[in-house]
């Protein structure tokens, strides 16, 4: 017999003489209280994240944040995605500003915890229309991104428009004239 074995599983052993913790239930109050304390460390994490994408940016030389932006200063209709899509949206934005329009791309690239601060910094003042793209679907359910988009903007400025939409589904291409077609 492993003498050394049993010893170790005999110290592993519930004993009162050395007590520890293994699970825990905790009643509504203390659960509440202890979700809510948790609060202070997700409301600091998008500042702490964007002053990394500033020492990312100097080091690389591209632009990092946790919304960055693209198009006309004075854009009405603006596109907020994240991903894979952004570049079809840049094409497509340079193509309509070179006639004219007024549009732009809002890039998400810190999604949770979901910041009102860096959003609102970067959407501009003059807009009118907001199309949220998501690449998701979740059967049942409305699309993550624009819930969280609709919730800011609601509060802030109930004129602009939000309306939702799903792209890229099952690796489909999504193309700049696809794009044209959004604003």
């Amino acid at each position: 017999v492993d003498m050394d074995a049993i010893k170790e599983f005999k110290d592993r052993a519930l004993n009162p003489e050395h007590p520890v913790l293994r699970g825990t239930a905790q009643n509504s109050d203390i659960y509440f209280q202890g979700r809510e304390a948790s609060n202070k460390y997700y409301d600091a994490l998008p500042d702490i994240v964007a002053d990394y994408m500033k020492e990312i940016s100097k080091i690389t030389g591209r632009e990092y944040a946790p919304f960055t932006y693209y198009g006309a200063e004075d854009a009405d209709r603006v596109i907020v995605v994240m991903g894979s899509a952004t570049e079809a949206i840049k094409e497509a934005i340079d193509y309509m500003m070179e006639r004219g329009e007024k549009v732009g791309l809002v890039s998400v690239h810190l999604y949770r915890p979901f910041s009102v601060k860096y959003l609102l910094n970067v959407l501009p003042k003059t807009t009118k229309t907001i199309a949220v793209l998501d690449r998701t679907k979740e059967p049942g359910a409305s699309c993550p991104l624009y819930l969280d988009v609709k919730n800011v903007i609601s509060s802030f400025n109930s004129k602009i428009k939000v309306v939702g939409g799903r792209y890229g589904l099952a690796s489909k291409n999504t193309t700049p004239y696809q794009i044209k077609a959004v604003y």
